[in-house]
């Protein structure tokens, strides 16, 4: 009406009904584009943990995809490290995740739905690192599922041989209070020979179907290179490894942590199937029992045993490694009994000698140096050169150096005592309580001990009785025992 018909404000005002502005407004208006307020970015909740997801994120290129955080373990990082900035739900912290990781790594793959029978299980190893006094070292996950119900255990060993996985097998049915009728396993050579039987499958070892013959379970190995064939364990030894093992645990005591992991596990099951949303894992698994039978009640020793001869120093060996015996036994014939973790050495008659950790490296010496402390004190003089010395504790290097001969054998024997009693620490609180008074002499060193060993309970917070008579006091001179004697001494 303004630039075809020429009419003026006034005009296009009365004729339409719009406000002068308004007319104004929109015939100096060169940008008709609808500005939709609607498309600004508000601020979001996830933004303020969206940093950290992608730290982690950035952390886990690096490393093998095995070791990579889940957006479940993100989430619990993220409510233990910065709660303040996690105000988002679990749900949301999948779908925020998700979209991070699918710019860097990209879609996932479609697979085929299988059918599994129930009171079948599946069994591998896979690799985990962990904490051990504050370093990080190799270790392995044995998993146990159960396809059908999807439930899955877990058992850490230091090592993949026949012993970690029978004791492991063996904990983990001791756990579950079942054993499943039929386990499928890869070719590992601590269950299975590389060849082939008659039918064309692999045969098991002698001691691995003694094993599975006194549980009662059916082993079946997969083709070589056939991970498909046991898909379900497969997929569990990378799920627990990143949920139960990511960062790295500190473990002190294998044996206890084990045992809270197995219960770690049950929590675990109690998520829902990704099929039946109205199950969990254990609902399913109850199911299937039905399937397999009891744990028999006799437990089955998984060690090996050998016999060896001690060398001239005292030592045995095992699997590539020696370990001490005593010096008594050198020559002598001993057994050695090797555990899932540990190693026990036995006399003729089966007596326990001594036992040590098992080492998995090769070519490595370990000793218990007090069995070996006592001919150190027949040559004092060698303490200085043999091993154990580097284990010593600065303050005892020191006063070892600064003794003779004969004081030094006494110290020797001394230390020795300490460490059957107590420990190294121990010896070192001593003579640091000695020194500390200026008190040198090795002799002193027993009354110390004595003194930190004895019950002060029995006479500290004493209350008398009223009716405890009162001991009266004497002047004792020597005339009077001179007077005892007979008089005067000439």
């Amino acid at each position: 009406m303004f630039f075809d018909k020429g009419k003026s404000y006034s005009e296009i005002e009365k004729a339409t009904g719009h406000s002068y502005t308004t007319i104004k407004k929109y015939i100096e208006c060169d940008d008709f584009n609808v500005q939709n307020s609607y498309n600004r970015q508000k601020p979001k909740k996830s933004d303020l943990i969206r940093p950290f997801i992608k730290q982690i994120l950035d952390e886990d290129k690096i490393k093998r995809r095995k070791y990579r955080h889940t957006s479940e373990r993100i989430y619990e990082r993220a409510m233990d490290e910065c709660p303040e900035l996690c105000l988002i739900k679990p749900r949301t912290m999948r779908k925020i995740v998700k979209e991070e990781r699918e710019k860097v790594y990209g879609s996932k793959q479609c697979y085929n739905d299988l059918e599994h029978p129930g009171g079948e299980a599946q069994v591998d190893f896979g690799e985990i690192e962990i904490l051990e006094n504050g370093s990080s070292v190799t270790a392995h996950e044995l998993v146990l599922s159960f396809p059908k119900s999807n439930a899955g255990f877990c058992h850490v060993t230091r090592s993949e041989t026949k012993e970690a996985l029978c004791e492991g097998l063996q904990k983990m049915f001791e756990h579950i209070g079942v054993v499943p009728k039929v386990i499928w396993f890869d070719q590992m050579a601590a269950a299975c020979i590389r060849q082939k039987g008659q039918d064309g499958k692999g045969v098991a070892t002698e001691n691995f179907l003694r094993f599975a013959t006194h549980y009662g379970f059916e082993p079946v190995f997969c083709n070589p290179y056939s991970g498909n064939e046991k898909g379900n364990v497969e997929k569990k030894v990378g799920y627990f490894r990143q949920h139960l093992f990511v960062p790295e645990p500190n473990i002190i005591d294998l044996e206890v942590y084990n045992k809270q992991l197995l219960l770690r596990c049950d929590e675990d099951n109690n998520r829902c199937h990704y099929l039946e949303e109205t199950k969990t894992h254990n609902d399913l698994f109850k199911e299937e029992v039905s399937l397999m039978h009891g744990v028999t009640k006799a437990p089955y020793d998984t060690s090996k045993m050998v016999k060896c001869r001690v060398d001239k120093y005292g030592h045995a060996k095992s699997d590539y490694c020696w370990y001490s015996v005593s010096p008594r036994h050198v020559g002598q014939y001993v057994w050695v009994k090797s555990y899932a973790n540990i190693i026990q050495i036995l006399d003729d008659d089966y007596r326990e000698i001594t036992m040590h950790q098992r080492s998995f490296i090769k070519h490595k010496r370990f000793t218990h140096w007090v069995d070996f402390l006592g001919i150190i004190a027949k040559r004092p003089r060698a303490l200085k050169y043999s091993q154990f010395y580097s284990l010593l504790p600065d303050r005892w290097k020191d006063y070892t150096e600064s003794l003779f001969t004969e004081d030094l054998k006494k110290a020797i024997q001394f230390l020795r005592f300490c460490l059957l009693e107590a420990d190294l620490e121990f010896a070192n609180k001593i003579l640091a309580e000695n020194l500390a008074k200026e008190v040198r002499e090795p002799e002193a060193l027993w009354t110390t001990y004595y003194r930190f060993k004895e019950n002060n309970e029995l006479y500290q917070n004493t209350i008398l009785l009223d009716h405890v008579p009162t001991v009266p006091t004497y002047n004792i001179t020597l005339t009077d025992y001179d007077e005892l004697m007979g008089g005067l001494r000439q």
